[in-house]
């Protein structure tokens, strides 16, 4: 394909077309029959011609005032552009449109503070569910079931937060987090390791503690854990903000922790994690084949088995 200006704005999954030097992005794309999202008509009120950046954001004018007005109402990420008042200085770059059509808009203009509209990182992500939960319900009354929860959590969430990790979801009697939001890989790995250790001695105490003086029960955990990349992004929901950590690594951080059951030891680590320890514990390892993963994967057995017989 031929173009009569060697300035190109390539839209991800869509077109390449040219732009002249005087033309701003939304008007050379509307001038080319390409479709964009432009309530105010390309005045910097709107933001719904918003554009994320994927490469050559070098050649892009700077921000002028009228986006920088704009910019601190929605709080927009940095490589996040306003297509009526960007232009191309020369080059090349590619972009993505983040408003596809209206039905995307109350997901970026209900709420001006959902600022990670989504990313890749590496993360060390950990799953730790309390075994045997399903007994404790049938035995105890609702009040102390959900009083011995947060109880555990409580916990937990201290030394996760000691260690940098970030709850992302609670399920139940179960655990999600992540870890590595700001840090490189060998200290997340070193970080998940420490907290998940941590977690185990500090139920310990609490057993001996607390839970059996009160409530007559030994509560165990399994936690597994992997690292690898993953997609983030905020979620509004209810006027709530959540972060989103999904991908296939999450899933086979979660596929460890099942396995635990299956290798009786509370705490498994993917090879992916274990390399990156400064400390490499002396342990046994397996090679598993883990439900939806293709390739078996080696993981190291670093805690201890389970005190009583598990309900697989």
């Amino acid at each position: 394909m031929m173009f009569s200006s060697n300035n190109i704005i390539t839209l991800l999954n869509d077109v390449s077309f040219s732009i002249e030097p005087d033309e701003t992005i939304l008007h050379a794309a509307l001038k080319r029959g390409i479709p964009f999202c432009c309530e105010c008509g390309g005045n910097a009120r709107c933001s719904t011609c918003r554009i994320l950046i994927i490469e050559g954001e070098e050649n892009l004018t700077e921000i002028n005032s009228a986006e920088e007005e704009l910019r601190k109402h929605f709080e927009l990420p940095e490589n996040v552009r306003l297509a009526c008042q960007t232009q191309l200085k020369n080059g090349k770059v590619k972009i993505k449109r983040i408003m596809n059509d209206e039905s995307d808009y109350p997901l970026y203009l209900k709420n001006k503070h959902v600022k990670d509209i989504g990313r890749e990182l590496q993360l060390c992500l950990l799953f730790l569910d309390i075994r045997n939960f399903t007994s404790i319900v049938e035995h105890h009354l609702a009040f102390d079931v959900i009083h011995i929860i947060r109880k555990l959590f409580l916990s937990f969430e201290e030394i996760i937060n000691q260690y940098g990790g970030k709850i992302i979801e609670t399920v139940g009697d179960g655990l999600y987090v992540a870890f590595g939001f700001n840090n490189n890989l060998q200290q997340s790995a070193n970080d998940t390791v420490n907290c998940g250790n941590a977690i185990l001695k500090s139920l310990k105490s609490l057993n001996e503690e607390y839970f059996k003086k009160y409530f007559r029960e030994e509560i165990e955990v399994g936690i597994g854990a992997h690292l690898g990349k993953v997609a983030i992004g905020d979620l509004l929901l209810r006027d709530n903000k959540h972060q989103i950590v999904m991908g296939y690594a999450v899933n086979i951080a979660s596929r460890i922790q099942e396995v635990t059951k299956k290798l009786n030891n509370n705490f498994i680590i993917s090879v992916d994690i274990y390399q990156f320890l400064d400390k490499k514990p002396l342990c046994k390892y397996s090679y598993q084949f883990l439900k939806g993963v293709k390739s078996s994967i080696k993981l190291y057995l670093i805690g201890g088995p389970f005190l009583y017989k598990l309900n697989k």
